[in-house]
């Protein structure tokens, strides 16, 4: 009898323990298997995410099954609010009368079954260049290169209380014709160099890509960063936008434009 009640305990024991780590874990695994979402970013590019998976949306046969339908909209990092979108060449906002609102600067949206948070950042002078000619010296650059674009921003990207320091640097589309083009982006964190972009070639007038960052923000609610980074190129060329997560030490892309 007492080996009965012993036999019932434990078993008691291990179902609760099962019980307790599903609502911990496995709970939130569920919820991301059902989430689905979709993201514009800028005016050509047009994102699903549906269990667990990216796809890319971004035709025009895809964008008529998107009109006169709400989205959350963010311009230039500032939510505008909930508004219906219509797409004719690029995307059009109107508030529930059809009165349209003007969408200026950086554009994203979304819709979707849950909420993507999205984080504030700042661009900011480089102050301090010995990393960017750390960069420069190890592409065979040179150190004196000028710059058509040249900036940092500082985010917590991995939740550690210490901000690791984004640079983007580019010559491209400089005044001045120079032989080689090139543009590159990384992360600094604890004094070592995480590369996340780089485009190096022979400057041929019309090609070469500047990069800038569109948005850093937790795109499945998982508690961790993603950020958008997107490239513009020259002229009417469309611009490349893609998403980057961080994993195993390295930046990967999930999904991108192209």
């Amino acid at each position: 009898m007492r080996d009965r009640k012993l036999y019932i305990i434990l078993i008691s024991i291990f179902v609760l323990f099962f019980i307790v780590m599903f609502l911990l874990f496995g709970l939130g695994e569920v919820r991301r298997g059902n989430q689905d979402l979709t993201l514009m970013v800028g005016h050509h590019t047009v994102w699903r995410y549906h269990n667990k998976k990216w796809s890319n949306l971004s035709n025009n046969l895809s964008y008529q099954n998107l009109d006169w339908k709400k989205y959350h909209i963010f311009s230039n990092q500032e939510y505008i609010g909930e508004h219906l979108l219509w797409y004719n060449d690029r995307w059009y906002a109107f508030d529930d009368d059809r009165n349209a609102i003007d969408l200026n600067g950086d554009f994203l949206a979304y819709s979707g079954n849950y909420e993507p948070t999205f984080y504030s950042f700042m661009e900011e002078d480089i102050q301090d260049y010995s990393s960017v000619q750390e960069v420069l010296r190890e592409a065979s650059l040179p150190e004196d290169s000028e710059f058509s674009t040249a900036y940092h921003v500082l985010m917590d990207f991995d939740h550690d209380g210490v901000d690791e320091d984004f640079y983007v640097i580019s010559n491209v589309f400089l005044d001045e014709y120079v032989e080689t083009t090139f543009s590159i982006v990384y992360m600094i964190d604890q004094d070592m160099l995480y590369m996340i972009y780089e485009d190096i070639s022979k400057n041929q007038s019309f090609n070469g890509c500047k990069p800038f960052f569109t948005s850093f923000l937790d795109v499945n609610q998982d508690n961790t960063y993603e950020f958008i980074l997107s490239c513009g190129r020259y002229s009417v060329s469309e611009q490349i936008d893609m998403l980057y997560q961080y994993k195993n030490n390295a930046f990967k892309i999930l999904i991108s434009s192209e």
